[in-house]
């Protein structure tokens, strides 16, 4: 079946390279020539999403027969800079690429990776993990390797977040932001209470209430302003105040509910997709060059 498969192999540009991922998040291989078993494409998928889930590393595994030009380090770089692989708050993407007719690979890490996997255990990685299999042909066994002892590595580094924790960190900031906006709005009404308590009370005897015994509206065409006038008198000393206010009549009534509307429910923000099985997308990761290439 490989061999049928290496026959109609192409020679694929970054452009061109299929990515599952992009179409199912948690398909994270991709073997348009088929060089991988489906059971190893099915082992390496549970590990690398197991991996993005705990930590954030957002990988792109492929093997190829040939891409073009040979050289799988600037392939690596131009597939980051296409699609932005990795999170863009810690930059923790992973390319690991295998092309088997140019007898290339190279495992390419996003910057914030480096530290994790420097260049040194990158190669340590491919020297004792893949370059053995890969001499035998062992395409599964070699890529298998490789990431289950990236994996061990990530494992180690506490400083690595996965998804989940950045979305209880986002959630924590709502959920405070929240609480400010219902104690502000509860200050409001407590406000607007007293201001009303204070036109219910003559202000002068503090004994009785106020009553309104005047009440009309004038009009500011050009201002686009209504303003209404109110008097009131206290019924036991006598004592009268005036009370004006205006009111918009440009088309945008109710700017108070209708602002907490727009605020509350309108507006740009970000959109997450959840469960397994829908389109991924990539976080905007960058890449600086770390990692290691080699020949077989």
């Amino acid at each position: 079946m490989v061999l049928v498969a290496a026959l109609h192999a192409a020679t694929y540009t970054p452009e061109s390279l299929p990515i599952p991922y992009l179409q199912d998040k948690t398909q994270y291989v991709s073997n348009p020539d088929g060089f991988l078993s489906q059971e190893a494409v099915d082992s390496l998928n549970f590990w690398l999403g197991k991996m993005e889930a705990a930590h954030g590393v957002q990988t792109v595994l492929a093997v190829v027969e040939h891409i073009k030009g040979g050289d799988t380090y600037d392939f690596c770089m131009a597939l980051g800079r296409k699609y932005g692989i990795g999170s863009k708050k810690q930059n923790s993407g992973l390319i690991i690429l295998l092309s088997t007719g140019d007898r290339a690979y190279t495992i390419l890490t996003g910057r914030g990776l480096e530290g994790t996997l420097p260049d040194a255990i990158c190669k340590r990685i491919e020297n004792h993990q893949m370059l053995p299999a890969l001499r035998e042909g062992d395409w599964d066994t070699a890529m298998l390797n490789t990431v289950r002892a990236i994996t061990h590595y990530v494992d180690g580094d506490p400083s690595l977040v996965g998804e989940s924790d950045f979305d209880n960190e986002d959630a924590g900031a709502l959920i405070g932001f929240v609480i400010a906006m219902l104690i502000g709005l509860a200050l409001i009404a407590i406000g607007l209470w007293y201001d009303e308590r204070q036109k219910a009370f003559c202000p002068s005897c503090h004994q009785h209430k106020m009553k309104k015994i005047k009440s009309y509206t004038t009009r500011n065409k050009r201002l686009g302003i209504r303003t209404h006038h109110d008097t009131y008198r206290c019924s036991h000393c006598y004592f009268t105040k005036e009370l004006h206010w205006d009111e918009d009549i440009r088309g945008s009534g109710g700017a108070v509910a209708g602002g907490l509307g727009g605020f509350f429910f309108g507006g740009g923000g970000s959109s997450h997709s959840f469960g397994g099985g829908f389109g991924g997308s990539f976080g905007g990761g960058s890449f600086g060059g770390g990692g290691a290439s080699g020949r077989f």
